[in-house]
């Protein structure tokens, strides 16, 4: 990329995915306080249907270090987000379920999300 003008340059040479998912991670940070690896946590969490869901599949999920899910988990925990707490019977598990703050976020990014979504990469299934 060229400093000359940069939005050119990305709207150019940027495959359309990878334009979309900065646009997406910009509007969540934006509209929602939350990163887009935030906005994976929350629906994958979201996803289980109020069962708490352990640290580990998160951490598969996304693919990332222990200790980068760990400061993620940490940062939504601080807002309010989710709760983290050691399985009934299995101490050394960690869980994760939402609060209804975190519910009612995470249902706000995602209108987001499918909105962006569909401006920029057309309609999905039906």
């Amino acid at each position: 990329m060229s400093d000359s003008d940069p939005s050119d340059t990305t709207r150019r040479r940027l495959p359309t995915i990878l334009l979309t998912l900065g646009h997406l991670h910009g509007e969540l940070r934006a509209l929602h306080g939350l990163s887009l690896h935030g906005y994976l946590v929350l629906g994958a969490v979201a996803e289980a249907e109020g069962r708490p869901v352990p640290v580990a599949r998160l951490t598969a999920f996304l693919r990332e270090s222990g200790s980068r899910m760990t400061s993620l988990l940490k940062g939504l925990q601080a807002a309010g987000l989710i709760e983290r707490n050691r399985r009934d019977g299995d101490r050394r598990t960690v869980e994760v379920a939402l609060t209804d703050a975190g519910h009612a976020r995470f249902a706000d990014a995602e209108r987001t999300a499918q909105a962006l979504l569909r401006r920029h990469l057309g309609p999905g299934p039906s």
